[in-house]
């Protein structure tokens, strides 16, 4: 059995970005350091990134992103 999670979020090259108290657009290393320390190192794969949209109309351009991540669990049977 498989347990799947879904990340979806906006990066940028520049500073994380909070609007009223929401996370807008997080650094792309952060995230990265993010993804790693809570899901990757805990045993899930990434299985796939897609591209889902991308900002350059600001001085900062963003890219969103979704990440699919899984992860074999084992399911106890009686």
């Amino acid at each position: 059995m498989q347990d799947y999670k879904l990340i979806i979020r906006t990066l940028t090259n520049g500073a994380t970005q909070v609007t009223n108290g929401q996370l807008a657009s997080q650094n792309a290393s952060e995230f990265m350091a993010y993804l790693n320390e809570v899901y990757l190192s805990q045993g899930y794969m990434l299985q796939s990134v897609q591209a889902l949209r991308t900002d350059a109309t600001s001085s900062t351009a963003t890219y969103e992103f979704a990440y699919h991540l899984v992860k074999e669990v084992s399911t106890k049977s009686k």
